[in-house]
């Protein structure tokens, strides 16, 4: 069977290069919350309310800070959403991160209507997570970024296994990761030199790209206009059929 794959963003957190980093699989599931979904997701025909899990990889404010837009577009929807079936995954601190957000933007009446009418479900994912949330399987490598906790992800659904790099270096997890997945949302930061903040840069893409023959690689995450053989760079609202 077929799995869809959405890049929501493809560009860096300052870059301009494209919206902040946010990918879809089968129109349920949300990797990373950097880009105003509740905005960017009707124009792929997807509603708000079809996503059942949004799994984010890392703190930093291009890959959660929309999160609490799209809580709060559920909570003031004119159609209410189920309650608990949205479910949101991440490292230790995902719950507390995301409440401070939306109580520091809009206030505590909104978080309370979240809480009230989305009520969404909070999971902790930590390196070695090997969990089923829903329809997905989900596999958790830690990665190399930034002080607080990374992690990258492989998400199984209908036999097909897609991996996405959230920000890392090239180190061991996100080695694992490659050879554990048939295509790769990865990031590529550096055209064309290294890049500090704990980032892959085109050489290193290279590396895994050669390391994993087998394996589809979907170029995110980008500071400029990137190349390399082998690989598909994305943009935003680009929409790909995978296949085993």
């Amino acid at each position: 069977m077929a799995v869809l794959l959405s890049i929501l963003g493809s560009g860096s957190a300052f870059s301009g290069c494209g919206a902040n980093a946010s990918a879809l699989l089968d129109e349920r599931v949300m990797v990373d919350a950097g880009s105003p979904a509740h905005l960017l997701l009707p124009r792929l025909g997807v509603r708000i309310h079809d996503i059942d899990l949004v799994l984010l990889t890392h703190f930093h404010m291009d890959h959660s800070g929309m999160l609490p837009l799209l809580l709060g577009a559920l909570a003031h929807s004119d159609e209410p959403p189920e309650p608990g079936r949205l479910t949101i995954a991440g490292p230790v601190g995902t719950r507390e991160l995301i409440e401070r957000l939306t109580v520091a933007g809009f206030g505590g009446p909104t978080q309370r209507r979240i809480d009230d009418r989305v009520a969404p479900r909070y999971v902790v994912l930590h390196d070695g997570s090997d969990v089923q949330i829903g329809e997905s399987r989900v596999r958790s490598h830690a990665v190399v970024h930034a002080t607080g906790p990374s992690l990258a992800y492989s998400v199984t659904r209908s036999g097909l296994r897609v991996g996405f790099s959230g920000d890392t270096t090239l180190c061991a997890g996100v080695r694992r990761l490659a050879g554990e997945v048939d295509a790769l949302v990865c990031e590529c930061s550096g055209p064309d030199a290294p890049v500090g903040g704990g980032h892959l840069w085109r050489g290193e893409v290279a590396e895994l790209i050669e390391d994993n023959p087998g394996v589809r690689f979907v170029l995110n995450h980008l500071a400029a206009p990137v190349s390399i053989p082998g690989a598909l760079v994305a943009h935003d609202l680009l929409t790909l059929e995978l296949t085993a």
